[in-house]
């Protein structure tokens, strides 16, 4: 391929992201380590308050697809209430009709209070009970010296942020002691996005 092929496919790259609502899209393909989505600086920037074509991202029309995530990767989404920007350490994107139906984030913190602390940060934008996700330091505290017969124990707070609908979903392990790790799990729900604007066109 010319030199000036490259920039052309480049450019059609760079318009058609445009066209979709995603302020960077990268990568357009994907191999066996999953779909090459973060840019310079291992950053992804999407605009979540307009439907997302997953050909334009190099995605497959309707399926689930792991993403490949670089070491020290962040996320920024712009919602309806503003944009939430976080570190990640696994991301999976599903994609329905060929717009992105949802995007879920995972990563660790250190404690119980470190995700109570994070999740309480974010509440206001993601439309989440502020004094609800607080509450888990309270649960992890219990969870560290609890004596049950069960693995693990986790919670699911549910919002929504304009018509991008949100999850907050803390998890970690019973009874292994005091500064248990608590892995997150936030989810963005796109669907209401992709179909507000089909009716509106």
């Amino acid at each position: 391929m010319s030199v000036r092929q490259v920039i052309l496919a480049a450019a059609a790259a760079l318009a058609l992201a445009a066209t979709t609502g995603c302020t960077v899209s990268v990568g357009g393909g994907r191999d066996d380590d999953g779909a090459q989505l973060f840019g310079e600086g291992n950053n992804m920037q999407w605009d979540l308050t307009r439907p997302l074509e997953a050909e334009a991202l190099g995605l497959p029309e309707n399926k689930r697809v792991e993403v490949a995530v670089p070491e020290d990767a962040t996320v920024s989404l712009t919602l309806p209430t503003g944009t939430w920007s976080g570190r990640t350490e696994q991301m999976a994107v599903s994609t329905r009709h060929g717009y992105v139906d949802s995007v879920d984030l995972f990563w660790t913190e250190v404690d119980g209070q470190a995700a109570a602390d994070r999740m309480a940060a974010d509440a206001g934008l993601l439309g989440v009970d502020a004094t609800q996700v607080a509450e888990w330091a309270e649960t992890a505290k219990w969870a560290e010296t609890a004596d049950i017969n069960r693995s693990r124990t986790d919670a699911n707070y549910n919002g929504a942020a304009g018509e991008v609908s949100t999850s907050i979903k803390p998890s970690m392990a019973v009874g292994d002691g005091p500064g248990t790790p608590v892995r997150l799990w936030y989810k963005f729900y796109l669907r209401d996005v992709v179909e507000t604007a089909s009716s509106k066109g």
